[in-house]
């Protein structure tokens, strides 16, 4: 059976191929390396909501941007020196590539993220990113010309988003400090607001959360995909796990030290509400550890629609928490047109006048190690 989020994921990339081939005319299209595209659709929606914050929180927003400037650049540090760290790694054949491609689709080198969660996510996600972008450029008094969605795609439309577009023009212009200042405030509150919901994960959802769940086992949910142990056993989705070698498994977190304790070709006894399997674990092709290939989850102890509906509510503040941090930090990397991007060569073009140069060598050795980081992951 396929599973939902591939049947979502293939329904979403056809609408929005139909989108794109019916606007073909309205849209403004970038293209790269001939199979990546951006399809945008420029508007002003939103304009007016920008300037109302902006107006409203001017000062404040004006005495942040130099903190905002110093926590690009130290994420910029961070992201640097972990991917760096990765290839290093990487050629000594003992780490799990640091950056992979985020879609609602089971496979080898796709960093998973339930459909519903993702699509949720994504414009959260823009909307706090692009808006502050906006905000902080009208607070400085530059002009935001333009707003409107996009569509990223690799062959085929692939990601749906969203964009504000400053005056280019004023913007280069403007004191380096406000240049920095604008491009960091995207990924700054992409970070702060992944801490928020980390605040409201730890101190409140997670402890109501945990008196909710059963304690008697964990369910299989779904198995990975590929040849796994799991499917060669013949374990079926809905059993639950309650022992691994005559001992209980209660809990999640029971189960999955269970499994870190295991090396790849130990065989256990996995013990479920069905039969009693003999089981090989594998080797995980993601990080070389012991690997069983279910997705299990915690079953409520009284599964209701207000019980269910709490527990969705915490997973989405979970994604919203885990997939803000990743884009507030992503977009820090020194690349080309990205935040990180355009904060280095605006320092670069204060200091240097080689700084063209300077800026596209730097973008070429991070591409090179983006890329061998997201296609070692597909091996």
């Amino acid at each position: 059976m396929i599973p939902f989020d591939t049947i979502a994921t293939i329904v979403l990339v056809l609408v929005l191929s139909f989108i794109v081939v019916l606007n073909k005319k309205k849209l403004k299209f970038q293209r790269a390396l001939g199979i990546f595209f951006v399809a945008m659709y420029k508007t002003k929606a939103g304009i007016s909501t920008i300037d109302k914050i902006a107006k409203r929180h001017q000062k404040l927003i004006k005495k942040t941007a130099l903190f905002m400037i110093i926590i690009g650049f130290i994420g910029m540090a961070i992201v640097t020196f972990d991917l760096s760290r990765s290839i290093i790694k990487l050629l000594l054949g003992g780490a799990t590539p640091t950056v992979g491609v985020v879609l609602p689709v089971q496979a080898k080198g796709v960093f998973y993220v339930p459909f519903v969660y993702w699509i949720i996510s994504i414009f959260l996600i823009l909307i706090v990113h692009e808006g502050s972008h906006g905000v902080m450029a009208r607070a400085l008094g530059l002009p935001v010309k333009k707003t409107g969605l996009l569509v990223m795609g690799v062959l085929l439309p692939l990601i749906p988003g969203a964009f504000v577009e400053p005056d280019e023009k004023k913007l280069s212009k403007a004191k380096t400090k406000d240049q920095l200042a604008v491009y960091a405030a995207g990924p700054f509150a992409n970070i702060i607001a992944a801490f928020i919901f980390l605040l409201l994960l730890t101190t409140a959802l997670n402890p109501i959360a945990e008196t909710l769940y059963a304690k008697d086992g964990v369910e299989i949910t779904s198995l990975m995909a590929g040849e796994n142990p799991a499917k060669q056993a013949g374990i079926i989705p809905g059993e639950k796990i309650v022992g691994i070698d005559n001992k209980p498994i209660n809990d999640v977190d029971e189960f999955s030290k269970a499994i870190r304790s295991k090396h790849p070709g130990d065989k256990i006894n996995l013990i479920t509400s069905n039969s009693i399997y003999e089981i090989t674990l594998k080797e995980n092709p993601e990080n070389k550890k012991a690997w069983l290939g279910v997705y299990v989850e915690q079953p409520l102890a009284n599964p209701n629609i207000f019980t269910k509906g709490f527990i969705w509510v915490k997973d989405l503040v979970f994604w919203l928490f885990l997939l803000n941090l990743g884009v507030g930090l992503f977009n820090l990397v020194p690349l080309g047109p990205i935040d990180g991007g355009r904060m280095l060569l605006a320092v670069l073009q204060k200091y240097t006048p080689k700084a063209s140069a300077i800026w596209k060598t730097v973008s070429v050795f991070i591409l090179c190690l983006l890329l061998t980081n997201v296609f070692a992951a597909f091996f």
